[in-house]
């Protein structure tokens, strides 16, 4: 039972240490910086053979909405990406917000969006028949919204 007891405490000596080693030291705004704007990405699975449509009808939907935004403020950049030969997930979204209230929004900011969407060609009705057909034919399979880190030199 003694040698037991040693063994144990020298396990627990060692895990104390490996513990207090690793990660223990490591302080945010001193050891790594998150950026203060955020990114937002969308991962999808296109059904095969519906792609092409799928990317083109983003253009009139999403891509759209998007440039508004960048032009607002509010979006610092959006990007989309394709898998050459990915099953799924095969679409990757992101959207880049200058930092997380932007992302948020408001009423008012939410307003303002939509007169610029309609000045910028958005047909209400059209906009919702394209984005209700999406459900058709891709699903939404991950969500994250990520800060990129950086660190001191």
């Amino acid at each position: 039972m003694i040698a037991n007891n040693k063994w144990i405490r020298q396990v627990l000596a060692v895990v104390t240490l490996l513990v207090g080693a690793n990660g223990v030291s490591a302080e945010i705004w001193t050891d790594y910086t998150p950026s203060e704007s955020v990114t937002e990405l969308t991962v999808v699975n296109v059904k095969t053979n519906f792609l092409d449509d799928y990317l083109v009808n983003l253009k009139t939907t999403w891509v759209r909405a998007m440039e508004v935004q960048k032009d607002m403020g509010s979006v610092v950049d959006y990007s989309i990406w394709v898998a050459n030969s990915a099953d799924s997930p095969n679409v990757w979204l992101t959207v880049t917000y200058k930092d997380m209230s932007a992302m948020q929004g408001s009423a008012k900011e939410y307003k303002a969006f939509m007169e610029k969407f309609a000045e910028a060609g958005m047909d209400e009705a059209a906009n919702d028949k394209t984005s209700k057909s999406y459900e058709e034919y891709r699903s939404i399979v991950d969500y994250a919204v990520m800060r990129e880190i950086t660190y001191p030199e």
